[in-house]
C-alpha cells in the first residue's frame, strides 16, 4: 500500500509546465529533490537507476492527460528491469 507524501494541482501556461519539468529534470539529474507545495515537502534522492513510465489517456470528457512516472527502491537500485 502507498502512501502520499505530497499533492499539488495548480493550472499554469503550457511554457510555465515545460519550465518547471526542465528543473525538476535537472534536479534528478542532479540525485537531490526537494518538492513543496504550501508547508508541505519533500525530499527526494533518486537511485542512479529508474523505472521511468509515461502514460496518455483520453479522460471521458474528452480531456487528455500525461502522466510522466518515476519509481526507484532506495535499496538496490541495480535490480530495477527496465522494459
Amino acid at each position: 500500500m502507498s502512501k502520499k507524501l505530497l499533492k499539488t494541482e495548480t493550472v499554469m501556461s503550457r511554457q510555465n509546465a515545460a519550465e518547471k519539468l526542465h528543473g525538476i529534470a535537472d534536479k534528478i539529474a542532479d540525485g537531490r529533490l526537494e518538492l513543496t507545495s504550501g508547508n508541505d515537502s519533500v525530499t527526494l534522492e533518486p537511485a542512479d537507476r529508474v523505472e521511468f513510465e509515461i502514460q496518455v489517456e483520453e479522460e471521458t470528457d474528452g480531456d487528455m492527460s500525461l502522466e510522466i512516472e518515476i519509481e526507484w527502491s532506495p535499496n538496490d537500485s541495480e535490480d530495477i528491469e527496465i522494459g
